[in-house]
């Protein structure tokens, strides 16, 4: 199932582009303002709070607690988290966060021939999307398996509207329809690539500490999508709404669990 959630935004933002065109900027930008809102809830309201609570189930160890990382530790791999996503983003355009990069008439007319294929963006969502998914693990090694729950549907949410950014910048560029959702499948796989690696190798045992780091790159793209939402800081009571759902719904899910 949990391969299933991550596949299914890639198959949603599909639909969305093909089947609604709704991969214009202004509906993507409401897309990542509730993304942004659901983030920064549950980052701070449960994913940041668990880091520094002790296992009592042992996880991951032969017998008794696991002992807890140091806070300054895992502070420590939070802020590389933040300013890891940091550099991706100057690779990825900021596609994570909701940014659609169209080329122009104008842009098309003065570089003749053939777009260039957008590596940068490619690699840098690739390496965003399976770096997340490592701190997901399985049930039996994880920390915390609330935090588990949340970080997947954490990373299926805001894979959404990167998805359909990116998906529509390939076709916009004038890439044939095959090449961008061939594109859109190699970064669709990453995520669960990511879950397959970190369920089956060694990095099951330390979910709290690849967590921390997640966390980090989490405040980045919800912040930015925060800021970014306020467009030069003027009202915008539709994306303001946006995030007030997203915040409503990761408030809900925490008091539910």
């Amino acid at each position: 199932m949990d391969y299933l959630a991550l596949i299914f935004s890639i198959v949603l933002a599909v639909s969305t582009v093909f089947g609604f065109k709704l991969n214009e900027a202004r509906h993507i930008k409401v897309m990542t303002a509730f993304t942004g809102g659901f983030l920064i809830t549950l980052t701070v309201l449960h994913l940041i709070p668990e880091l520094y609570v002790a296992d009592l189930h042992g996880h991951g160890h032969d017998h008794g607690p696991a002992k807890i990382p140091s806070p300054l530790y895992l502070g420590a791999l939070i802020l590389v988290g933040f300013f890891i996503q940091v550099a991706l983003d100057t690779i990825s355009l900021g596609i994570e966060h909701g940014h659609s990069h169209t080329h122009s008439h104008h842009d098309h007319h003065e570089h003749a021939g053939p777009c260039r294929f957008p590596w940068g963006v490619m690699i840098g969502l690739c390496l965003h999307a399976f770096v997340e998914a490592l701190a997901l693990g399985d049930h039996q090694h994880h920390h915390d398996n609330d935090s588990r729950s949340f970080l997947l549907w954490s990373i299926v949410i805001h894979k959404y509207p990167a998805a359909v950014a990116l998906l529509g910048m390939l076709l916009q560029s004038g890439m044939k329809k095959s090449r961008a959702l061939l594109c859109l499948g190699v970064f669709g796989a990453m995520a669960p690539l990511g879950l397959l690696i970190s369920s089956h190798t060694y990095l099951a045992n330390y979910s709290r500490e690849i967590t921390a780091f997640v966390v980090g790159i989490f405040l980045h793209i919800a912040t930015t999508i925060l800021f970014e939402s306020s467009d030069g800081h003027r009202f915008n009571g539709v994306k303001a709404m946006a995030v007030a759902v997203g915040v409503g719904l990761g408030f809900a899910a925490v008091l539910m669990h």
